[in-house]
């Protein structure tokens, strides 16, 4: 197991592991209602720099909480989606470290999907199936985030000769393939490439962020 040195919770330079894959997108309609009722009570807070999704602590205004991987990835693939969207910035705690956090809002559209799944008919269990696990796509290896001026970043999908493209659009992130086609729009620049990664067909590897606009200032 190897580690790499990226950006902390709050921007504090940390050594994590570089096993950490990307997020798999849930299917399950169950996780959606939860996660979307978590959303509003407690509620989500996701640091804008680094994705990273936090939960509020009602208890301790002005605190949040780490989440679970799975839920952190679900809240980011609601955001990317429109399901969940950004909404004010505000100054939180967590574990020792203090920083800005952006809230995370539920639009009436998705508290109306929700609703309508509780009326018609119970949410869904899991279908038990003896079938095998479908064969994992091939992954990128360490894809390389280059942001060579704020709000502006080039991904490299490992040694795979693809890449893209991200550009800070409105407080998201505009994600281009090579030729400048839209592939969609992500959270963050982490999110961004996982993104680029799905749509070239290869399961996300580990993704690692260089500022080289702060490195090499003219």
């Amino acid at each position: 197991m190897t580690g790499t040195v990226q950006d902390a919770l709050f921007g504090d330079p940390v050594t994590v592991e570089t096993d950490d894959h990307g997020p798999a997108a849930t299917q399950d309609p169950r996780e959606v209602a939860r996660i979307v009722a978590a959303a509003q009570e407690p509620g989500f807070l996701v640091v804008e720099r680094t994705g990273h999704v936090l939960r509020s602590d009602p208890a301790r205004p002005g605190c949040a909480d780490a989440v679970s991987r799975h839920d952190g990835d679900t809240v980011v693939q609601l955001l990317d989606t429109g399901h969940l969207r950004f909404g004010g910035t505000h100054h939180v705690h967590h574990n020792g470290s203090e920083g800005p956090a952006r809230s995370v809002l539920v639009p009436k559209a998705t508290r109306d999907m929700v609703g309508r799944w509780d009326h018609l008919r119970p949410i869904p269990e899991r279908a038990p199936t003896d079938k095998p696990t479908k064969a994992p796509q091939r992954s990128t290896g360490v894809i390389g985030v280059d942001v060579v001026e704020p709000g502006k970043a080039l991904v490299i999908l490992g040694t795979t000769g693809e890449g893209g493209t991200v550009l800070r659009d409105d407080g998201r992130y505009r994600v281009e393939n090579d030729h400048g086609a839209l592939v969609g729009h992500a959270s963050s620049y982490r999110a961004a490439a996982r993104l680029l990664a799905r749509y070239h067909g290869f399961t996300p590897g580990p993704v690692e962020i260089e500022h080289e606009h702060r490195t090499y200032r003219r």
